[in-house]
This record gives structure tokens, sequence and C-alpha cells, in this order.
């Protein structure tokens, strides 16, 4: 196997010669190769963020929709704006940890609201919230006590978490909005996705929906990221070219 990887090969093309050991053209190919796909997938969450940011936009301006009307839509349901009635169900009450606001930690609190005439609940995004002094405790909330919901529909996100929450404590205090296990811990069958509750709307807290404070990095970032990624490429292509590259005795 160490004989085979040393052998050269031998590509000539005029006066000059291109001869490799084996090993270093494969180690060459693997490197670019990951690079590319690193490159690759850069660009690609650039143009999801791009979707992201023109959907938000298109739907900036909408008015909100009843919730039937919304559900009929489908699957493409993220960023719309909806109005619903009921009440909220304060014993029902989910914090979610690790929500920056700048150097600041906190919390996103969604309390349970229970619309009129559906078997599904909803969770209710009220807003950012900071850490108390002692960041082991909860920080305490007003209960919620309108009687309708105006906000935007939002997906809940797929970031996977190492270990799992105590989902015997109340009220629930989790790193990732895992409907299945959040539902069977509250006892409610809950809709797949959350409302961002409108800026304007009674109940709430800091409620910063702009695309640019949930995106995390912009599109622009990541073309940046994948335009590294290319370049090393590129550069690794570069030297296996230039290095093994000799002109032929005359």
């Amino acid at each position: 196997m160490r004989a085979f990887l040393l052998r050269q090969l031998d590509v000539r093309c005029g006066r000059w010669r291109w001869s490799p050991p084996l090993w270093a053209l494969l180690l060459a190919l693997a490197g670019m190769a990951f690079f590319a796909r690193l490159g690759v997938w850069q660009w690609q969450r650039a143009v999801e963020k791009e979707q992201i940011t023109a959907r938000y936009v298109s739907h900036a301006d909408a008015a909100p929709l009843p919730l039937s009307d919304v559900l009929a839509r489908g699957a493409d349901i993220e960023d719309q704006p909806v109005q619903l009635s009921g009440h909220y169900d304060n014993s029902r009450l989910v914090y979610l940890e690790n929500q920056m606001r700048g150097p600041v930690a906190g919390f996103h609190v969604y309390t349970v609201f229970l619309p009129e005439g559906e078997a599904q609940a909803i969770l209710v995004n009220r807003g950012w919230v900071p850490v108390a002094a002692d960041m082991q405790l909860l920080p305490p909330v007003p209960p919620a006590s309108a009687a309708s919901v105006v906000g935007t529909v939002a997906m809940p996100s797929a970031f996977f978490t190492v270990g799992a929450p105590d989902y015997r404590q109340r009220p629930l205090r989790v790193p990732r909005l895992d409907m299945p296990h959040i539902a069977a811990a509250l006892g409610v069958e809950l809709r797949p996705f959350v409302i961002r509750l409108d800026p304007a709307a009674p109940d709430g807290f800091v409620r910063e929906w702009r695309p640019a404070d949930r995106l995390g990095m912009s599109p622009d970032k990541h073309r940046a990221y994948a335009f590294q990624w290319f370049a090393l490429m590129t550069a690794v292509l570069v030297v296996l070219l230039v290095v093994n590259l000799r002109k032929s005795p005359t």
C-alpha cells in the first residue's frame, strides 16, 4: 500500500512534466472536495436567508388573517400575520433559554393560548426577558389576560441541543422548542407552529421580530465565508499544480 501511494503520476505536455505523488494527489483532492462542500453549504445558507427576508418583507404590510384562513394556505405560512380569539392558559408557561439580545442573555417567554372553537392550542411567544440575578432562577412574568392575539406565524427551530430538559419542572425551561415533548409535558395538544406576538399587542415583553434579529448571520456574510472556502479550494489546486510541475530536460 505504501509503495502504491508513493508512486508518481507522469503527465507530459510539450516540455512540461507534471508528476505528483499519488498520496499528494489524493490528499489534495480530498481537501478540495471538503472546501468545495463547505463553500456550497455557505452559499445555500445565503440563499435560504434571502428567501426568509423576502418572505418577511412580502408579509410585512399584509393584514392579519383568521387562523382558519392561514391554515388553509398549507405548509408555507411562516411570517404570515394572524389574528385569533380565545384565552391564555397562564398555568402553561414555557421559557426558551439562551436567547441573546446583544450581550445580554435572556429567555423567550411562551404561554399557551386556547383559540375559540379549536381543539389544538398554540404557543404564543410573548417576547424576550433578561435573566434574573441568579441565572438558575426564572424571572417572574405577569400573566397574560387578552382575549385575542395578533402576531405572525413562526416555525420552531430544528436546532439540536445536547441533553434533555426536565419536563416535570414548572414553569418549563427548555433549550429548544421540541413541540411533541412540550405538548406531552403540558398535557395539551399543540399546533406545530408558534405565534410571535405583535409588538403593539398587550401582554408582551421585548419583541424584535425583524429578519436581521432572527437570521443570526446575514446572507452577505454567508457569501463571504463561501468565497473563503472556494479560495482555499483554489489555493490547494494551484499548489498541487505548481509544486509538481517541472520542465523536462531538453
